[in-house]
C-alpha cells in the first residue's frame, strides 16, 4: 500500500516548515509509483452543471477483488474551480513480477458529488526506471462534438518508477548523485508567490548555455511531453538523447514562505545520465520559479526563471569527497543566486544552501535528511569564487579555441572520449529499449490481426512473415559470422601480444633479479673504495710528518758535524774533551753511519733499523746531547715502524679489493657472454687469470706512498708474456 493522503473540504496544510523523508527506492521484491501532481486546465463540470471541487485519486489495475478504493489520493484544493493545481506527491506499491500487466490509473474526482471527471490509464511497463517524466495528459472529454469543437481536460504530472535497488552501468563507479537542498539563507524584499526549483545535473555545461542561447525550450524549465489518450504509440515514453545531454530535470514541492522559501527537498540523479561523472563542464543548475497562486484560475505552468544557481562539479569537487571520512559527501553554504531581481534585506543577492553525496552502493542505507547534511564536511572554497573563475575561464576556452596548449588539447580529447563513450553506451540502451518496444508492438499487431483479419488472410500473413522472419534471420546469421570471424581474429591477436607481453616481463623481471645481488656488491666496494682514500691521505699526513723529522735530524747532525774552530787543527777533540783518540774516531764513524741510513731511507720505505754499536761509558758529561739524539731517533723508528705496518695493511687491503674487482669483471663478461658462473670458482691471484675478452684493460695495482718504485717495474715484469701493461 503506498502513501495515502486523505481527503477534505480545506486546502492541504501549511508544509514550509516540515520535512518530508524522500523514499527514493522501493521495498525489496516490489516496484513504486512515484505521482507528482501540479495542477490541471478546462476541467469538465459536473453532471449538474456546477463548478467540480476535484481532487485526485490514484490506484493500479486490475485492482485485488478485495481491494476498490484507491490506493492514494490528493488533498481537495481550497474553492471549486476547473483549473486547480495541488503541488502534491503520491506513490502505489506493486509486486515487481505484475509490473508488465499493471497499468496506473489517475482519476481526477468532484469532492462533493463523488463524480469522476476525467480519467487516464498508463501502462506502467511503458515507463523507464528512475526517469522523469513530465506529462501533460490530454484527453476529450466531450464525445457528442468534433474533435476540433471538442475541449481537451489538460493534468499535469511527474511521474517516476522506482525499483528496489540502483541500477549499476558499465564504466561508472557509482549508481547515483543525491543533492539536498535547504532554502534561501535571508528574507525577500520582493518574492510574493512561493518558489518551485528545477534541479538538473548537466554533463556540459558550454552546450547546456549554447541551447539556451539558441532559446531550445528543453534547455529551460521543465520539458513538458503531452500524452493524449488513447495512448496512440510507445514512442511517446522514449528519452530523446538529446534531453539526456541537457540534464533530466526534476521538479520539487512549492516551497515557502514567499519570504524566504525553504524546500529541505532531496533530488537523485542516476549515473547513466553522467550524474556522477565529475569533470571540468559538468554542473549542477537550479532554476527558481514563481509557483502560480491557486486562486488566479490560469492552467498550470513555469514561467521565466527568477534566479539560477550553478555548482561545478569538477574533479576537485570529487577529490574532496572521497577523502572525507564516513558518506562521500559535501556542504555548500551560500550558493549565489544569480541572473536574478530578487533582493534580500540587506541588499544583496540571495544565497541558497545546499549538499550533495555520491552513492555507490545499490541499496544505500542512508539518503541525506538534515540531520545527516549537519556531519558532512564543509566546502572550503566560497561557491562564488568558484564560479566565476570557471566562467572565466570558459569565456576565455571560447574565445581561444584555436590557440590551446596541448594540455588543453589532450583534455578536449579525453572529453571527446567521454562523451562518445555515454552516447554509445545510451546508443545501446536505446536499442534494447527499441528492440523490447518492437517485440511488444509485434505481439500487440498480431493479436489485432487475429482480432480482425480472416482465416485465409491470417494464413497468408503468416507465410510471408515467415518468408520474412527466415530472410532476416538468415541475414542476421550471415552478419553474425562475419562478427564472430572478427571476434576470433581480434581474440587470436590479442592473445599474441599477451604472450610477447609476458615474455617481455619475464625477461625484465630476470634482468631485475640479476642486477640487484650487483646493485650490493657494487655499493659494498664503492665504500671499501671510500675507506682506502681515507687510509691513503692518512699516510701521505705521515709521510710528510716523517719527512720534517727527517730535515730535523739531518739539521741536528750537521750541527754536530760541523768542522772544529781554526785556532785547533782537524781531527782533534776541542779543549775540555780530554777524549782519546781512538774514542773520537769511533764516534765519527757511527755518525758516519747513522747519517747513510737516513740517505738510504730518504730513497726507500724499508725498515729503519739501527745498528747502535756499544759505546764505551767513558763519556763525559758533556755528550748527553749525543744521547738525546740517539733517543729521538729510537723514537722515530718505533713511528716509522708503525707507519709500515699501516702500508702493509693498505697493501692487503688493495690486493683484496683488486682481486674482488677482478673478480667481478669476469662474472659480468661471463653473464655478457652467457656463462654460467661456478659457484666453487675462486681466483685468488688475479694478476695470474687473463680476462677472455683481450681488449679488457687489465687493473694493475696503485703504487703506494711507502712501496719503492723497484716493487713496481717488479709486478710488470711478473705479467706473462701475452699481457703489456699501459
Amino acid at each position: 500500500m503506498g502513501q495515502k493522503k486523505t481527503k477534505g473540504t480545506e486546502g492541504p496544510e501549511d508544509p514550509w516548515n516540515t520535512f518530508q523523508s524522500a523514499r527514493h527506492l522501493a521495498p525489496s521484491g516490489r516496484e513504486a509509483v512515484a505521482v507528482s501532481l501540479h495542477g490541471a486546465a478546462d476541467l469538465p463540470g459536473c453532471k449538474d452543471g456546477s463548478e467540480p471541487w476535484p481532487f485526485v485519486a490514484v490506484k493500479t489495475t486490475p485492482q485485488e477483488a478485495d481491494s476498490q478504493s484507491p490506493q492514494a489520493m490528493t488533498s481537495v484544493v481550497s474553492e471549486p474551480t476547473r483549473a486547480p493545481m495541488w503541488g502534491e506527491t503520491v506513490e502505489v506499491e506493486i509486486s515487481a513480477e505484475e509490473v508488465g500487466h499493471k497499468g496506473l490509473v489517475i482519476t481526477v474526482v468532484d469532492n462533493k458529488k463523488k463524480e469522476e471527471l476525467v480519467s487516464y490509464e498508463i501502462p506502467i511497463k511503458y515507463l523507464r526506471i528512475f526517469h522523469p517524466y513530465h506529462f501533460e495528459l490530454v484527453k476529450s472529454t466531450q464525445s457528442g462534438k468534433t474533435n476540433r469543437d471538442a475541449n481537451k481536460t489538460r493534468l499535469y504530472a511527474t511521474i517516476i518508477r522506482k525499483s528496489s535497488f540502483l541500477p549499476r552501468y558499465i564504466g561508472s563507479d557509482h549508481t547515483a548523485l543525491e543533492v539536498f537542498l535547504r532554502g534561501i539563507n535571508e528574507p525577500l524584499t520582493n518574492s510574493s508567490n512561493p518558489m518551485v526549483v528545477v534541479a538538473r545535473v548537466v554533463p556540459s555545461y558550454t552546450e547546456f548555455k549554447n541551447s539556451q542561447a539558441n532559446r531550445d525550450l528543453a534547455s529551460s524549465g521543465l520539458p513538458i511531453t503531452s500524452l493524449s489518450f488513447p495512448i496512440s504509440s510507445v514512442m511517446n515514453f522514449d528519452v530523446p538523447r538529446t534531453s539526456q545531454q541537457l540534464g533530466c530535470p526534476q521538479l520539487s514541492r512549492p516551497g515557502g514562505p514567499p519570504e524566504q522559501p525553504e524546500w529541505n527537498q532531496s533530488f537523485l540523479f542516476q549515473g547513466r545520465d553522467g550524474a556522477t561523472r565529475f569533470s571540468e563542464d559538468t554542473a549542477l543548475v537550479l532554476e527558481y520559479h514563481s509557483s502560480i497562486s491557486m486562486k488566479g484560475g490560469e492552467p498550470w505552468a513555469l514561467g521565466k526563471p527568477l534566479g539560477v544557481s550553478v555548482l561545478p562539479l569538477k574533479s576537485r569537487l570529487y577529490r574532496k569527497m572521497l577523502t572525507g571520512r564516513g558518506l562521500s559527501g559535501l556542504h555548500v553554504e551560500r550558493l549565489p543566486i544569480t541572473d536574478t531581481n530578487l533582493k534580500t534585506i540587506s541588499g544583496e543577492a540571495p544565497t541558497v544552501d545546499l549538499s550533495f553525496q555520491l552513492i555507490s552502493s545499490e541499496r544505500p542505507e542512508n539518503f541525506l535528511t538534515p540531520n545527516i547534511i549537519q556531519n558532512l564536511p564543509i566546502l572550503d572554497e566560497k561557491p562564488g569564487s568558484i564560479h566565476k573563475s570557471w566562467s572565466k575561464a570558459t569565456n576565455v576556452s571560447e574565445s581561444q579555441g584555436s590557440e590551446e596548449e596541448p594540455q588543453g588539447l589532450e583534455r578536449q580529447q579525453e572529453t571527446e572520449m567521454n562523451n562518445y563513450r555515454r552516447a554509445m553506451q545510451k546508443m545501446a540502451e536505446d536499442i534494447l529499449s527499441l528492440r523490447r518496444q518492437v517485440n511488444i508492438l509485434e505481439v500487440e499487431n498480431r493479436t489485432l490481426r487475429g482480432q480482425v483479419a480472416p482465416p485465409e488472410l491470417e494464413e497468408e500473413s503468416s507465410q510471408e512473415e515467415a518468408q520474412a522472419l527466415a530472410a532476416s534471420m538468415k541475414q542476421k546469421l550471415f552478419l553474425s559470422q562475419l562478427d564472430m570471424r572478427k571476434l576470433r581474429d581480434k581474440v587470436q591477436h590479442l592473445q599474441n601480444e599477451l604472450i610477447r607481453k609476458n615474455d617481455r616481463e619475464k625477461e625484465l623481471l630476470h634482468l631485475y633479479q640479476a642486477q640487484q645481488p650487483q646493485a650490493a656488491l657494487l655499493r659494498r666496494y664503492q665504500d671499501k673504495l671510500l675507506k682506502m682514500k681515507g687510509l691513503e691521505d692518512t699516510v701521505r699526513h705521515q709521510e710528510k710528518v716523517i719527512e720534517k723529522m727527517e730535515r730535523v735530524l739531518e739539521d741536528r747532525l750537521r750541527e754536530r758535524n760541523e768542522v772544529s774552530p781554526p785556532s785547533w787543527p782537524p781531527g782533534k777533540p776541542s779543549v775540555g774533551e780530554n777524549l782519546p783518540a781512538d774514542l773520537y774516531s769511533l764516534l765519527l764513524a757511527e755518525n758516519s753511519r747513522l747519517r747513510a741510513e737516513l740517505e738510504k731511507n730518504r730513497h726507500q720505505s724499508a725498515p729503519i733499523i739501527l745498528q747502535q754499536q756499544a759505546l764505551p761509558d767513558l763519556l763525559g758529561s758533556s755528550s748527553s746531547d749525543k744521547f738525546n739524539l740517539l733517543a729521538k731517533l729510537e723514537r722515530a723508528q718505533n713511528r716509522i715502524s708503525t707507519l709500515e705496518n699501516m702500508v702493509g695493511e693498505l697493501e692487503d687491503s688493495a690486493r683484496r679489493w683488486g682481486r674482488e674487482k677482478q673478480d667481478l669483471a669476469t662474472r659480468l663478461q661471463e653473464q655478457e657472454h652467457g656463462f654460467q658462473h661456478a659457484s666453487s670458482l675462486v681466483l685468488t691471484d688475479p694478476s695470474n687469470v687473463i680476462s677472455g675478452d683481450p681488449k679488457q684493460p687489465l687493473k694493475l695495482e696503485p703504487p703506494q706512498p711507502g712501496r719503492p718504485a723497484g716493487s713496481q717495474q717488479e709486478m710488470v715484469n711478473s705479467l706473462p708474456a701475452n699481457v703489456s701493461p699501459k
